[in-house]
């Protein structure tokens, strides 16, 4: 296999991309392959103003406009389906515009790739530079997510996937609830590659609590079947195990609402104009010159 395209969903992170796209040019400049970058532009409300004054080893740097902002999830799955659209042959790697998946992995990637080009590979987290507060959230999201769905998910967007492997992941509408969902049920078999995970090359995050637990409840939602089987077999459990208490129904109230969550945030997205021609939104295309 010898192209690579490094798909980055972004929304007004153009800063942060002026001060990423070289660092990951320099981090490949001695992989003897074809390497190009295409940025999703999820409907960003800043001007552009990618400049590069010297790039050495990628081919192209091309920006995808969408016309309304999806979020990073709809995006990526755009950004996916217009490369399967246009017959892209080669291997496909998925990173955050922020530069915390540091572009020092990309390395491992490919040459990991290469030896099993069909093989999806993640990215597992050893390690986090955020505050303590977000690092204990994180912690109970793991947990939670695997007491729910059996699947421990350490790893992030930052991913390999085969051309090949696009049929299987965009036959679902679990990308556009999650991809990280949709790597965990799509594709059992997975190489590793174990990294830390850096600070935000620039700015503050624009994510808030709120919209790291709803994200959480999407990538649960990818599950939904499965968190409804385990919430079943937990409520069972314990009714055969304990008397019927206020404890019991507490924890039914709990499990009652949290199904309902998740089969709602699985129904609105399966119901979407949008992702039924999840292309429909691309305005147009651009090259971005050194």
């Amino acid at each position: 296999m010898n192209k690579f395209v490094i798909l980055i969903p972004s929304f007004n992170d153009w800063d942060c991309l002026n001060l990423l796209i070289p660092q990951i040019d320099y981090a490949i400049k001695d992989i003897n392959n074809e390497i190009s970058i295409l940025i999703i532009n999820d409907g960003s409300t800043l001007k552009n103003n990618l400049f590069f004054k010297k790039i050495l080893k990628l081919k192209n740097i091309e920006v995808l406009n969408l016309k309304k902002n999806v979020k990073a999830q709809i995006a990526i799955a755009t950004g996916l389906s217009y490369l399967k659209k246009n017959n892209f042959k080669g291997g496909i790697i998925v990173m955050d515009a922020d530069g915390q998946d540091d572009p020092k992995n990309l390395v491992d990637i490919i040459n990991e790739a290469k030896k099993e080009p069909e093989k999806t590979i993640t990215i597992n987290r050893t390690k986090r530079d955020d505050g303590l507060f977000f690092q204990i959230l994180y912690q109970a999201y793991l947990y939670i997510t695997f007491f729910l769905t059996w699947k421990y998910l350490k790893y992030g967007v930052y991913s390999y996937l085969h051309f090949t492997s696009l049929d299987k992941i965009l036959s679902t509408n679990d990308i556009n609830l999650a991809y990280v969902g949709s790597l965990a049920k799509h594709f059992r078999k997975k190489k590793i590659i174990y990294a830390s995970r850096k600070k935000r090359i620039l700015g503050k995050s624009q994510n808030n609590y709120f919209s790291l637990i709803h994200f959480a409840l999407k990538i649960i939602s990818v599950f939904k079947n499965r968190v409804l089987v385990t919430s079943l077999m937990f409520m069972l459990f314990n009714f055969l195990l304990f008397d019927f208490n206020v404890y019991l129904i507490i924890i039914l109230l709990l499990l009652l609402f949290l199904n309902i969550m998740v089969f709602s945030i699985a129904t609105k997205i399966n119901k979407s104009e949008l992702v039924k021609n999840i292309l429909a939104n691309v305005d147009y295309i651009e090259s971005v010159k050194n």
